[in-house]
Order: structure tokens, then C-alpha cells, then sequence
């Protein structure tokens, strides 16, 4: 059992942030780029990395709020019906 195996939400905020890395670099390259055509496929390719790094920061942030939410409810039951 020599690797430690990662939750969920770690490995997705890992993702995005290793697609945010690539839109990154895909943007300097098209920074740099010299044909219009080149620049356009560069673009593109950072704006599909970006377009999933925000699914899925989008994704986890949801998941975040439903947790908090049913923390709440359950605070809430253990108060306001436990004696």
C-alpha cells in the first residue's frame, strides 16, 4: 500500500488546475504563433481547456455547497429535535 489514493475532489481540483496550466501555455503559443491559422487553433485548443477547467471548478463548488448544505440540516435536526 505504498500510494495514498486521492479523494474525489482532490483529484478534479488537480485536473482543473492542470487544464488551467495547459490554457496557459496554449495561449503563449498563440501569443507567439506567426500564421493566422495556427493562432486560431492555438485559441481554440486553450479556450476547450478552459471551458473544462471551469465545468469542472464549477462542478466542485456545487458539490462543496450541497455538503455544507446537508451539514446544516443535520446540525439543525440534532438541535431542534434531539433533547
Amino acid at each position: 500500500m505504498g500510494a495514498m489514493r486521492m479523494t474525489g475532489r482532490a483529484r478534479r481540483m488537480r485536473d482543473a488546475k492542470e487544464f488551467r496550466r495547459l490554457e496557459q501555455i496554449y495561449l503563449v503559443q498563440a501569443e507567439h504563433s506567426t500564421g493566422d491559422l495556427e493562432r486560431d487553433s492555438l485559441l481554440n485548443i486553450a479556450r476547450g481547456f478552459g471551458h473544462a477547467a471551469g465545468k469542472i471548478e464549477r462542478r466542485s463548488l456545487i458539490s462543496k455547497a450541497v455538503m455544507i448544505v446537508a451539514l446544516a440540516v443535520l446540525v439543525l435536526f440534532a438541535v431542534l429535535y434531539i433533547p
